[in-house]
């Protein structure tokens, strides 16, 4: 397993759709660092009943074996597992990116029928929602396909707008990898300058990303640049680091393409012996990973190290066993093309003619079905040199009429490629121009709309302010208008409350009994006696009770017990009025017969309609009329 790979424990979890969706999310972001820990996260897959899943999970385990797939360059394999993966998927942007994968897995197998109809395919999904995260790698499939057929003009511009949707919705990551194949695409059309510029920026959006499996890529892309600028020293230093990465995250095929990178700069430097030894170690590692492509590959180059060396032999017997192997394991149309293509150079440099004829018609015709204008070019000018060199000047015709056509058919893409170029800058120049006058348009409808809505606040404001202002003004005429009312009724009042509550008798008696009782209360002030009672005031006037209450009921219009409360009241009104302030309540209370204070007070409030307290209070008005009496408890 690589270095630094880390897993959720997901094995003590109920769920195992949850615990998948853990293991593929870890799985996507490790595929950025590390190729090796694809085949790990598979592994951890294959714990859990696949009968058990929702058809996302098992989708999502199909997508992981696409990948690796990839990783194994079994391209025919990873496009079938990600559409087995897709037909389990409701249309959603994860079936869209599955899609993608695969038609870029069928560009790379150059299965150019089945990439187009993918292709489609995931468009349709993709104008159904906003995704720019699929939008971009839609434009990244086509530029992959670009680079398969060497058309790379139309790639540059593929990629760019790959990478300027993400950049546009700030979206950092897998714009390292945009970067790195606009480089990638000009290196190849030969313009190093900004090849370099935008390899440097893979670099920089890959360190910022920690995507160490995206740097060695860089490392040995830009080695390759200074290579072919025939800045060896740059070179050198730049494989050294990218090898030392790549030992570092343990990536066996990036190992082999550092030794195999090595050996072409020290070869191209004429070190035949240092050379041969990175091309050696590098098939060996080729053939102990078991990787056909890598295993192809390395042989070719070991046939163009001897090319170039000058032992053509030698380089035949390469090139042949690399056509044997390619043809058996990998079968893709593009190596064996290019395999042909390199048999029919060195035979020509032999001077077998007729096998040279042999393997340059065989790469041609499939250049030619492929659809490989750039191909189809360099192969015919190879034919020219065999025709005219072996003066067979029919062929030599024919051949020549069919590079015109193949070469104005390539520049005639070229130009539409640049057309297309153009059209893209315009209408992305119109759209931006427009989405600017949006934004300038909404931006004066947000003033316009703010200052309405400040005026609106302010005419509300002063509208309040007027209002509350007309409300106070009436509320303070009120309460001045109250004020004046009651200074001219408080005198009415207090008159009022300081009279007698009720005529205590007739004002003549007539008959002695009644004298008597008169009295008795207005001269002896019986009522001061706390412990009176009706008995007692019958037997002080020589008669019996009930005579009595009839005589207080008849002359009264009241009770006995009324008509003693009455006098004691009268009596401490009067005490009250006196001596305003100066006396305690519960004195005069006693003082009048009420056995307690409390009784006084309940008295007193039910026949004067306030307490003593307030009663003094305005006995003291009435005595000061000029001061204003204080507010009562």
């Amino acid at each position: 397993m690589a270095a630094g790979i880390t897993l959720f424990s997901c094995q003590q979890k109920n769920d195992s759709d949850a615990a998948i969706a853990k293991i593929f999310q870890q799985a996507r972001n490790n595929h950025q660092t590390s190729r090796d820990s694809i085949g790990y996260f598979l592994d951890q897959c294959q714990k859990y009943d696949t009968l058990q899943l929702s058809n996302l999970s098992k989708a999502r385990i199909l997508y992981l074996k696409g990948l690796w797939d990839e990783l194994r360059l079994q391209y025919d394999s990873a496009s079938a597992t990600f559409m087995r993966g897709a037909t389990l998927l409701p249309d959603n942007s994860f079936k869209a990116a599955t899609i993608l994968r695969a038609a870029s897995d069928e560009a790379w197998a150059s299965d150019y029928d089945s990439y187009r109809t993918l292709l489609t395919r995931a468009q349709k999904l993709l104008k159904k929602r906003k995704d720019p995260v699929n939008e971009a790698a839609f434009w990244s499939v086509q530029g992959d396909y670009e680079i398969e057929i060497n058309d790379y003009r139309k790639a540059i511009v593929d990629y760019t707008t790959a990478d300027s949707i993400l950049k546009s919705n700030h979206i950092v990551r897998s714009r390292d990898y945009y970067q790195y194949r606009i480089s990638y695409a000009y290196r190849r059309s030969g313009k190093y300058s900004p090849a370099f510029k935008h390899m440097l920026k893979s670099i920089e959006i890959s360190n910022q990303l920690g995507n160490r499996f995206r740097l060695t890529s860089s490392y040995i892309d830009i080695s390759r640049m200074y290579r072919d600028a025939q800045r060896y020293g740059e070179a050198t230093k730049w494989e050294e680091k990218h090898l030392s990465l790549a030992r570092d995250i343990k990536d066996s095929s990036q190992i082999r393409a550092g030794l195999e990178n090595m050996g072409i700069i020290y070869a191209e430097k004429k070190e035949w012996d240092t050379a041969e030894s990175y091309f050696t170690r590098s098939l060996q590692m080729a053939y102990d990973i078991h990787d056909p492509v890598s295993i192809g590959t390395a042989l070719v180059n070991m046939g163009n190290f001897f090319n170039r060396k000058g032992d053509v032999d030698r380089a035949l017997s390469y090139y042949k066993k690399g056509y044997v192997y390619v043809k058996k394991h990998d079968n893709k149309p593009v190596s064996i093309m290019g395999i042909m293509f390199h048999l029919g150079d060195a035979n020509l440099a032999k001077k077998n003619f007729s096998l040279s004829e042999k393997y340059l018609k065989k790469a041609l015709d499939l250049a030619d079905s492929l659809h490989l204008s750039g191909w189809s070019v360099t192969t015919n000018l190879r034919l020219n040199d065999l025709y005219r060199t072996t003066k067979d000047y029919k062929k030599y015709v024919l051949s020549l009429q069919h590079y015109i056509n193949v070469k104005d058919k390539w520049e005639a893409d070229k130009q539409n490629a640049r057309f297309n170029k153009l059209s893209l800058q315009y209408e992305k120049k119109q759209q931006d121009a427009t989405i600017a006058l949006q934004t300038a348009e909404l931006k004066n409808r947000r003033q316009l709309l703010i200052i309405l809505g400040i005026a609106l606040l302010l005419i509300i404001s002063v509208v309040t302010a007027i209002l509350i202002n007309k409300k106070t003004k009436e509320r303070a005429i009120r309460t001045i208008y109250r004020q004046q009312l009651l200074a001219h009724d408080q005198q009415k009042v207090i008159s009022s409350l300081l009279k007698k509550t009720v005529p205590l008798a007739p004002e003549r008696p007539e008959n002695k009994m009644l004298t008597t009782l008169l009295h008795l209360l207005d001269e002896q002030h019986i009522y001061q006696n706390a412990d009176l009672s009706l008995e007692m005031l019958a037997q002080e006037l020589g008669t019996n009770v009930t005579y009595v209450s009839q005589l207080i009921n008849r002359e009264f219009n009241c009770n006995f017990k009324t008509l003693i409360n009455r006098y004691r009241i009268n009596y401490s009104k009067t005490e009250i009025k006196e001596n305003p302030g100066n006396l305690a309540m519960k004195n005069i209370g006693l003082k009048a017969g009420f056995k307690s204070q409390s009784t006084f007070y309940a008295a007193f409030k039910n026949e004067v309609g306030m307490t003593p307290m307030q009663f003094s209070k305005v006995a003291q008005l009435e005595n000061n009329p000029n001061e204003n009496p204080k507010k009562s408890d």
